[in-house]
């Protein structure tokens, strides 16, 4: 049977490409930058609204409550969707203040802005779906949800709003920088392969009967 790897993932390749291409338009248009910046802040808040529904939505939960384990777990479920969206919405305002502070000029891109968040979009809908195939046969880890998104994000927005808050004129290494950030901490992030996990161990079985 042939074994599937995590680079089989069309949401993997959706951001690749749109982060390759953002890149390029960069190069070629450099006074975008501005519309790069709100357009990486439309992401962030976008992977934590899809984050949101995902917490929201899962089967069954790994652990219970653990100031309250006689608690319904659907309890525990809504509450840590809701505390995350506060949590992860009040980071965002704050960071939507911050980067009114910082001095970038130039237009805003609408319709570059538009289609490319319309594929953020795309892509973050393929990665809900995915999720909810495999959380069918297996439970849900409410405290990684929580933090995975921040996990994500932290690491490719500092590769931006840094040298952009220091007035680094010469963007381009830095927005390859945070390509590439926003690539790797989605695939180390990213739930393992189920299908993967219970083919190896089948494989495994076969070959001790087969002892």
């Amino acid at each position: 049977m042939k074994r599937k790897t995590k680079f089989i993932d069309p949401a993997l390749w959706v951001l690749i490409g749109i982060n390759a291409y953002l890149v390029y338009h960069y190069y070629q248009h450099p006074e975008v930058f501005t519309t790069l910046i709100w357009l990486y802040w439309a992401q962030s808040v976008l992977l934590g609204f899809f984050n949101f529904l995902d917490m929201l939505t899962v089967r069954s939960i790994a652990q219970p409550n653990p100031l309250d384990p006689d608690a319904p777990r659907s309890t525990m479920k809504r509450s840590s969707a809701f505390f995350f969206l506060f949590h992860y919405g009040f980071f965002h305002v704050a960071y939507l203040i911050f980067i009114g502070t910082m001095k970038i000029s130039g237009p805003i891109d609408f319709g570059l802005f538009k289609y490319f968040l319309a594929a953020f979009i795309a892509g973050q809908i393929i990665t809900f779906v995915q999720h909810k195939i495999q959380q069918r046969t297996i439970k849900a880890d409410m405290t990684k949800m929580f933090f995975t998104p921040y996990i994500r994000i932290l690491p490719m927005h500092l590769t931006i709003l840094v040298p952009a808050f220091m007035h680094i004129s010469n963007m381009g290494i830095f927005l390859i920088l945070k390509a590439i950030a926003d690539v790797v901490m989605y695939m180390a992030t990213r739930p393992p392969n189920k299908s993967r996990e219970l083919n190896t161990a089948m494989l495994a079985s076969q070959q001790t009967m087969n002892i």
